[in-house]
């Protein structure tokens, strides 16, 4: 017999084997009915004399029979495909004989009433007593054969309890009426028996109560996350603020030099014959973070300390929770969240699928089913939220590359999204995992004055009087050293709270805002209450060092409480003015320090790793441990580590680290430019320094790292933040065109205004790369500041420039050189309006989303007679689009959902030659667009309907033809022999007659 001969077989056997299941489990529940109304009969008493005693005429116990027959088959059909899924393969003999034991058990079976038909009883509870009386019954079956008697004895178990469960309780009444009862309503039965749970590998108890857990375990971990600690607060002063409320929306990046952000690897349909379409596998700047991740299923998220990475996880955590993701992450609504916070797995294993409840909704992870999240990642419906790659040992992170291939080998379908900082993950850490990397930019002038804005919005709900204090800090913030700290999220948390509680001048570098911040916290504000402390603010700052630098020398980032308690005992005796025990101590330092916390019970770590970092510089220079921090300088963990212990160290100290850097970099090639751009990074903080030192270091940049050979090296040189700026060349004259946008890109991310005079400069090199360069860095600045400064004196791209973002859009103007404006805009910056581009000057290009809600207005377009080429995509509700013929050099139009009527009053536009036109609003297709664009050369049709392509030959100088998606036609091109076409671009899913008559003239590509 063959294989499949077998299979069916088998189907077949099982089938017959769930039938006389169904039957017996239909005839025991009728018999326990039966004898609960006579108490009197023998247990052992069959169907039949318990219908003789009850039921006198014949058609009364036909009913009867015909009740058990039809519980029998509605059993059965429930069963059958259940069985058949596992057991398909199984032999016929081995099949019968597995089921028949299973009806064995059940007639031999003595079971209590109360046990069966208790209004509350148990299937699991039953079909353990039904094991431990027939203990042996499956022994001599073949293993496969033992696996379906216990998966049919657990299904018969259930549906016997559901089926009593449904069988009315006596009233007085006549058995008859039941009877015609129970009939008429056959239907109830087996909607209940389609619910009983279906035993599989993924639910070996069935997943009945999936739907309970599911909305209990949403409900928590978004009560649980959605709270945003304003940091400068004591917890006890932290007001109930909303995450999803405070949240801001941050832009990220592509990498240059690896994964970039992709929507599907190839150019979009509307783009074929676009010769300026914009490939999407270019690097993408300024994009909403949310935009890029809902484009992609596997995200890398870089980001630098304090950069919000965190945040956006918890924020998508608690949106995806309660079904609010809106925009391109509206498809992620479906998935179910799950935070993992790879700091807790520092050491040991990393968690499997059913640990991930407990990592934020511990109090509930007993009561998950078993199996719930395997079945949520093998349906795709997962959200995996993976924080802190760099949390964990460097030496660690190759075991959690593989424990993420292996959880996606396994359920390849998962959404994931997984954090690092930029040193400890480079754009191509997870490439081989189809990985889209992209990194966090720092907030621009616009965002920083939202953030100060959100910021103290929410300190109000705390009881403050921030008005005053807001105005303050935005008079501060247009100091240049000030905004660029406001750049980082973190630290204009930090100024924002120091602000608040000094009313004084703010700090100019970030070590002594670290400072500050730290005094405010650990004693100003409770001195300013009048709350009594139980240590100094020395005594705390000594525990806290001490806590910090263990963690770190221990590549950790919290502790247990009682790892925490055992190093305060430990370190006490060595502070002699110190008389309290460790325990009080402990727990002022957890709820009046504002530095350390406990996130879930039984675990301690440091508010942010910032002040973490902080701390164990400090007490790495107090304690003179210069030859530990040397030793541990390659390890991007201790990066920041290292650059703040210069901020603390003496001179002799410091010069003593540097040294030590830039020695181990002479000699160890392999880690010689990450320790170069280290000890280049530290002189952000080195306050002092030996001059032989200083200029070593100067050197070691100018020879070895700038300027940069290509734009692969520009993120890891903008780790040496703004002081970059003094190693870069003033001209790019004598660099190379790779070189030279390079150097742009480096000065570009420093995002300072001090980058603007050097920028200037640069932008007087007229080569097309280095402009294109300069266009690309005018969102990381302040867009007026740079539009006056930097391009107003640039040639462009020989008078032409591609804007892609809407706030720029305005200050075109201030461009002299401009001859020739593009404006694309993405999805992400739908335009409500059109009129926002009035008095765009020498506008060329545009395009555009605009709201498909709303009607727009296409005149406000005519004062644009140069537009050779306009793309809008969203005119679904716009019923004139006759201002179009009103420009006069339109070559290019591309259309993506419109209304054909609104062409109907428009004439033929001659110099029209490429046209896009997609998902096209009324039922004839684009009739009126092929008559208006009936010169194209170049056509790309898609997602609507036609009777043939007739209309299509009617453009009769067509070069080029695409059909894309969901064209809807009879799929005869054989009549497009008329035309003389070059290509021809067809849907590859698609199947098409007539080609043959097209070929070898036409070039047909499937796509």
């Amino acid at each position: 017999m063959h294989q499949f001969e077998w299979g069916e077989a088998a189907i077949v056997g099982l089938e017959s084997g769930a039938l006389k299941l169904g039957t017996t489990i239909a005839t025991h529940a009728a018999r326990f009915w039966l004898r609960r109304r006579r108490v009197g009969f023998e247990r052992g008493a069959s169907l039949a004399a318990l219908a003789q005693a009850e039921l006198k005429g014949p058609l009364q116990q036909r009913k009867l029979e015909n009740l058990v027959e039809r519980i029998g088959q509605q059993v059965a059909e429930q069963l059958a495909p259940v069985l058949a899924q596992r057991f398909g393969g199984l032999p016929d003999n081995e099949a019968e004989a597995a089921i028949r034991a299973v009806v064995d058990v059940l007639e031999d079976v003595d079971l209590s009433d109360e046990a069966l038909l208790a209004a509350d009883a148990d299937a699991e509870v039953l079909a353990k007593r039904i094991r431990a009386q027939c203990p042996r019954r499956a022994a001599l079956l073949s293993e496969k054969a033992e696996q379906l008697h216990e998966l049919a004895l657990d299904q018969a178990c259930r549906h016997l309890v559901q089926v009593i469960r449904y069988l009315p309780s006596f009233q007085p009444t006549a058995l008859a009426e039941v009877l015609s009862r129970l009939t008429a309503q056959s239907e109830q039965l087996e909607l209940l028996l389609s619910r009983i749970p279906t035993t599989t590998l993924y639910a070996p108890l069935g997943v009945d109560r999936d739907e309970a857990f599911q909305a209990e375990y949403l409900g928590k971990l978004a009560a649980t996350l959605d709270r945003l600690e304003l940091l400068g607060l004591p917890g006890d002063e932290q007001p109930t603020l909303a995450l999803t409320v405070a949240y801001l929306s941050l832009s990220v990046s592509g990498t240059a030099d690896g994964a970039r952000i992709r929507r599907g690897g190839r150019v979009q349909p509307e783009n074929w014959f676009d010769p300026l379409a914009k490939p999407v596998s270019e690097d993408a700047e300024g994009v909403p973070v949310e935009s890029a991740i809902g484009a992609e299923s596997r995200v890398l998220l870089r980001g630098d300390a304090g950069s919000g990475k965190t945040t956006l996880l918890n924020w998508l955590a608690v949106r995806a929770a309660r079904g609010e993701l809106g925009g391109e992450l509206a498809d992620w609504n479906d998935c179910v969240p799950f935070v993992v916070r790879l700091r807790t797995f520092a050491e040991g294993d990393l968690p499997n699928p059913e640990d991930f409840v407990s990592q934020c909704t511990p109090m509930i992870a007993e009561v998950m089913p078993e199996g719930w999240v395997h079945r949520l990642l093998k349906a795709g419906r997962a959200m995996l939220l993976i924080d802190g790659v760099d949390e964990v040992p460097a030496t660690r992170r190759r075991l959690v590359k593989s424990w993420l291939r292996q959880l996606l080998l396994t359920f390849p379908e998962t959404r994931i999204v997984v954090t690092a900082r930029t040193a400890a993950a480079d754009s191509r850490w997870l490439a081989d995992e189809d990985f889209s990397a992209v990194t966090l930019e720092p907030l621009n002038p616009t965002n920083i004055l939202d953030f100060v804005a959100r910021w103290h919005r929410a300190a109000e709900l705390s009881g403050a009087e921030v008005a005053d204090d807001e105005r303050r800090l935005r008079a501060q913030l247009e100091r240049p050293h000030l905004r660029q700290l406001a750049a980082s999220p973190l630290l204009c948390a930090m100024l924002c709270a120091l602000n608040l509680s000094h009313r004084s001048e703010l700090p100019r570098n970030r070590m002594d805002l670290y400072a500050k911040a730290l005094a405010m916290l650990l004693h100003l504000r409770d001195a300013e209450r009048g709350i009594p402390g139980l240590l100094g603010d020395t005594e705390k700052r000594v525990l806290l060092r001490d806590l910090a630098w263990r963690l770190t020398l221990a590549n950790k980032v919290e502790f247990s409480t009682a790892d925490a308690l055992g190093h305060i005992a430990r370190k006490l005796p060595g502070m002699p003015n110190v008389v309290i025990e460790p325990k009080p101590i402990f727990d002022h330092l957890l709820e009046r320090s504002g530095v350390l916390r406990e996130p879930v019970p039984g675990r301690v770590d440091f508010v942010h790793r910032t002040f973490l970092e902080y701390l164990a510089a400090d007490e790495a220079i107090q304690q003179h441990h210069v030859d530990t921090l040397i030793a541990h300088a390659h390890l991007d963990t201790w990066w920041e580590t290292v650059v703040m212990a210069c901020g603390h160290a003496t001179a002799k100290q410091a010069s003593e680290l540097l040294t030590g850097i830039m020695d181990r970099s002479e000699n160890e090639p392999a880690k010689a430019r990450h320790l170069r751009l280290l000890a280049a990074a530290c002189l952000e903080t080195v306050r002092d320094v030996a001059p032989e030192v200083s200029a070593r270091v100067d050197t070691m940049v100018e020879r070895k790292l700038v300027p940069p050979r290509g734009l692969s090296e520009t993120a890891s040189l903008a780790s040496i933040g703004h002081r970059v700026l003094r190693y870069l060349p003033k001209s790019l004259d004598e660099l190379s065109e790779a070189k030279a946008v390079a150097t742009v890109r480096a000065a570009a991310l420093t995002g300072t205004v001090d980058a603007l005079p050097l920028l200037a400069g640069y932008a007087r090199d007229p080569r097309s790369t280095v402009q294109m360069e300069l266009g690309r860095a005018w969102h990381y600045f302040d867009p007026e500041r740079f539009a006056e400064d930097v391009l107003a004196n640039s040639p462009l791209n020989n008078g032409r420039l591609t804007i892609t973002s809407r706030r720029l859009v305005p200050y075109a103007v201030l461009l002299p050189s401009l001859t020739s404006l593009t404006v694309r805009l993405d999805s992400h910056e739908t335009i409500g309006d059109l009129a926002c581009f009035t008095g765009v000057p020498a506008l060329a290009e545009l395009h555009v989303w605009v709201d498909p809600s709303r009607s727009h207005d296409l005149q406000v377009l005519g004062e644009h007679h140069s537009l050779t080429h306009l793309r809008i995509i969203g005119l679904d509700s716009t019923g004139d689009l006759s201002p179009i013929a009103d420009l006069p050099d339109l070559g290019h139009v591309s259309l993506l959902g419109y209304m054909d009527d609104g062409l109907a009053g428009v004439g033929l536009l001659k110099k029209v030659r490429s046209v896009d036109l997609l998902s096209v609003l009324n039922d004839s297709g684009p009739t009126n667009a092929l008559r208006v664009f009936g010169r194209a050369t170049f056509m790309n049709l898609s997602g609507f309907t036609m009777e043939s392509v007739a209309p299509i030959v009617r453009v009769a100088g067509l070069k080029g033809l695409a059909f894309f998606n969901n064209v809807l036609l009879d799929y005869d091109l054989s009549s497009l022999a008329a035309l003389d076409l070059d290509i021809l671009l067809i849907d590859g899913h698609m199947k098409y007659s007539g080609l043959s008559e097209l070929e070898p003239k036409v070039e047909i590509l499937r796509h």
